[in-house]
């Protein structure tokens, strides 16, 4: 499969695409929450027993009273994976768009937007607020309607989704999948995405290859 369109979008999940951690990974880390309780409400989540926002309160009640300057602390340690800004200098430089779609926490999807140099009017993420003392998360980004966000920035850019394609790493990521036309696999973590790909890439800078 070719795309030979003179612009194409390039819609990037963030945890475990463009960085080696997840945004929640790195918080229970920083805070040491307890794991069996991490891994509890995991299963909650994907069992369907809670929906997306539950599972971000009851992961946030993990923690020992965080404060925003120290939720930015515990996301401040994050690795970019190898080629990443290479690879999103040379698609701007080809005329390209790259964007963040995340179901992860927006203040990390910003900082990693600013490294990589993608705009911020391009970066999707959830978001953590403070409400009557205490740090809320509100769900922007559901894990497995990303699609949802893919229509909206084919509407913000004037682009239609024929000219998207959507780089991910783990079965949520199939929802970005369905609203593109070329479908990329990073370093699947399991065979659900790397079956629904139409390639699978060991190193980012495959992706330029396949998309010009």
């Amino acid at each position: 499969m070719s795309i030979e369109y003179l612009m194409i979008v390039i819609v990037f999940d963030m945890d475990g695409t463009l960085i080696a951690e997840s945004s929640w990974e790195l918080l229970h880390e920083y805070f040491q929450a307890d794991a069996k309780k991490v891994r509890e409400n995991r299963q909650l989540y994907f069992s369907g027993r809670i929906d997306y926002e539950t599972w971000m309160e009851k992961d946030i009640q993990l923690w020992d009273s965080p404060t925003m300057g120290d939720i930015r602390e515990g996301l401040s340690h994050y690795t970019i994976e190898p080629f990443a800004k290479e690879v999103v200098a040379q698609l701007k430089a080809k005329g390209a768009i790259p964007c963040i779609v995340s179901s992860g926490i927006d203040i990390l999807a910003h900082l990693v937007g600013k490294t990589l140099g993608i705009e911020l009017k391009l970066v999707f993420a959830n978001t953590f607020t403070v409400f009557d003392g205490n740090v809320k998360g509100i769900c922007n980004v559901e894990p497995y309607k990303k699609d949802t966000i893919v229509r909206k920035l084919s509407q913000l850019l004037s682009v239609p989704l024929q000219e998207f394609a959507a780089v991910g790493d783990a079965a949520p990521d199939v929802s970005l999948f369905r609203a593109v036309s070329l479908k990329l696999a990073y370093n699947p973590k399991d065979h659900i995405i790397a079956e629904a790909a139409d390639y699978v890439l060991g190193d980012l800078r495959e992706l330029l290859t396949h998309c010009f």
